[in-house]
C-alpha cells in the first residue's frame, strides 16, 4: 500500500504522535454493583479506604426506579481488601422501612456520602432520607440529612440517626431566610491531612441549600456537630447544587460546583487561622474547558506526582466528570499545582485543566475518587444505563494512565 517506505515511515510516525504515549492498565476495570442482579437498580457511587487498607463501597438499592424522597430505598456496601482487584457480594449497609406512611426519616436512605478515619476504625456516612423528595422540601416538612456511623471499618453499623434539626437550624438565622432544603452531596467526603482539634482531622462536605446556594460545613468531632466555613450570609456559590471539596496542599479548601444544567465551578476558601476556621471565600468561577460538561456529581483528589519531562515533584488535581453535555463518557481531568501561585485564587483554578483518561465511552454519569495506600487512584463510576440504574464499576489507575503519561 505504501510504495514509499520513507512515506510510510513519516505516517507512522506522524499516527503515533497523534495518539499520545500509550500507557498500559495495571489492573482490569471490576463490576461491583451490578445493575439489576436482584431485579432491582443500583446508582450513586461513594467510595474509601478504611484504616485496615479495606476499600468501603456504597450505593442506593432503589426498588423505587427514582431519586430519594420518592420511594422506598436501602443503601448496600461491598468490600475488597486488595486494592480492588476482587470485591465481596453486596450487602445491606441501611435499609429503610417502606411501611412508614408519614414523613418518618428512616422511610427510605438515598445519596450516601463517606469518610473513613485515617486514625481509627470509624466510618461516617451521611445520607438523605425520609419521604419528600429534596425539590419539595421546606422546613416545616423537610428532607433529612441522615447520620450513620461504624466503628469496625464499615461492616456493621450503628441505628441510623436524624440530624435535621442540628442541620437546619443552622440557617435559621440567615438573612436570605431559613433553609428549606438541604442535601448532603453524595460519594466521598474530604478529610483533613493538617487539622485536628482533638482526636479527628477535620472533615469536610458540600451541601446545596434551598434557597440560598452552596456551602461547605466542616466537623472537627468527626459528625457529631457541623459548622458552616464562611458565613451563613455569604455562600460561596449561588448557583449549582452537588459539590464537592478538596484540601489543598497549604491546607485551604477548594470547592468544585456542579452547575444545574452544564458546566463545573471552582471556589477557594484561603484560612486566616486553621484552628478557628476563619477566613473567606473567593470568587465563584467558571473552567472554560468544562463549560460543556454534563451536570453530573464528579469528585475531586488530589495526589502526588513528578512531571515526566523533567522529573519535577509537583501535586496534581483531578476532577472526574463526563467528557460530554450528556451523561456519557465519563473521564478525569487534570491541573498541576507546581506552587502556591498556581491556586492560591479562585481564578487559578478556571484555567489549567487536561483531559486525563476516558473511564467510559458510553453512557455513564456519577462518579468517585479515592487515593489508595500505594499511591494510586481508584476510580468508582456509573456505567452502563439500564432502566433507572448503572453498574458501578471500580478501576484501579496510575498517576502515569490517568495522564497519558504526562505525570507519573
Amino acid at each position: 500500500m505504501f510504495r514509499n517506505n520513507s512515506i510510510f515511515l513519516l505516517t507512522v510516525l506522524a499516527t503515533c504522535i497523534a495518539c499520545g504515549p500509550k500507557v498500559a492498565p495495571i489492573a482490569p476495570q471490576v463490576t461491583v454493583f451490578e445493575n439489576y442482579s436482584t431485579g432491582v437498580p443500583y446508582r450513586i457511587p461513594a467510595i474509601d479506604q478504611n484504616r485496615r487498607g479495606e476499600l468501603v463501597a456504597l450505593a442506593d438499592y432503589r426498588y423505587c426506579h427514582s431519586d430519594i424522597g420518592f420511594g422506598p430505598i436501602d443503601l448496600h456496601m461491598a468490600f475488597s481488601s486488595d486494592l480492588g482487584a476482587s470485591w465481596t457480594a453486596p450487602q445491606l449497609m441501611a435499609a429503610g422501612d417502606s411501611t412508614l406512611t408519614g414523613n418518618e426519616f428512616n422511610y427510605a436512605f438515598g445519596d450516601p456520602s463517606i469518610v473513613a478515619d485515617r486514625l481509627s476504625d470509624e466510618v461516617l456516612s451521611m445520607s438523605c432520607g425520609g419521604h419528600i423528595p429534596w425539590p419539595y422540601s421546606r422546613r416545616d416538612s423537610l428532607q433529612s440529612p441522615v447520620r450513620h456511623r461504624s466503628h469496625d471499618g464499615g461492616h456493621t453499623w450503628e441505628a441510623s440517626e436524624d440530624v435535621a434539626e442540628k442541620i437546619y437550624s443552622i440557617f435559621d438565622g440567615r438573612e436570605a431566610g431559613p433553609a428549606q432544603g438541604i442535601f448532603f452531596t453524595s460519594g466521598r467526603m474530604c478529610q483533613s491531612r493538617q487539622i485536628k482539634l482533638g482526636r479527628y482531622y477535620r472533615i469536610y462536605t458540600a451541601i446545596p441549600t434551598r434557597p440560598g446556594g452552596i456551602y461547605v460545613l466542616y466537623s472537627d468531632d468527626f459528625g457529631e456537630e457541623w459548622k458552616v466555613l464562611g458565613s451563613i450570609d455569604a455562600p460561596p456559590s449561588a448557583r449549582g447544587d452537588e459539590s464537592k471539596c478538596e484540601e489543598l496542599p497549604d491546607g485551604n479548601v477548594l470547592l468544585s460546583m456542579r452547575r444545574r444544567g452544564r458546566g463545573r465551578g471552582f471556589n477557594v476558601f484561603t484560612y486566616t487561622d486553621k484552628a478557628k476556621a476563619e477566613g473567606s471565600w473567593g470568587n465563584d468561577v467558571d473552567a472554560p474547558v468544562m463549560e460543556e460538561v454534563n451536570a453530573c456529581n464528579g469528585a475531586l483528589l488530589l495526589v502526588k506526582a513528578r512531571r515526566a519531562s523533567d522529573g519535577r515533584k509537583v501535586c496534581l488535581m483531578l476532577q472526574s466528570i463526563t467528557f460530554q453535555s450528556s451523561r456519557t463518557d465519563v473521564g478525569i481531568f487534570y491541573k498541576e499545582l507546581s506552587g502556591p501561585d498556581s491556586y492560591d485564587e479562585s481564578e487559578d483554578f478556571a484555567q489549567g485543566w487536561e483531559k486525563g483518561i476516558m473511564l467510559s465511552d458510553h453512557s455513564s454519569a456519577y462518579s468517585d475518587l479515592v487515593l489508595l495506600r500505594d499511591g494510586t487512584v481508584g476510580a468508582f463510576w456509573e456505567d452502563e444505563l439500564k432502566d433507572d440504574g448503572f453498574d458501578l464499576i471500580y478501576r484501579r489507575l496510575t498517576v502515569s494512565e490517568i495522564t497519558g503519561g504526562a505525570y507519573r
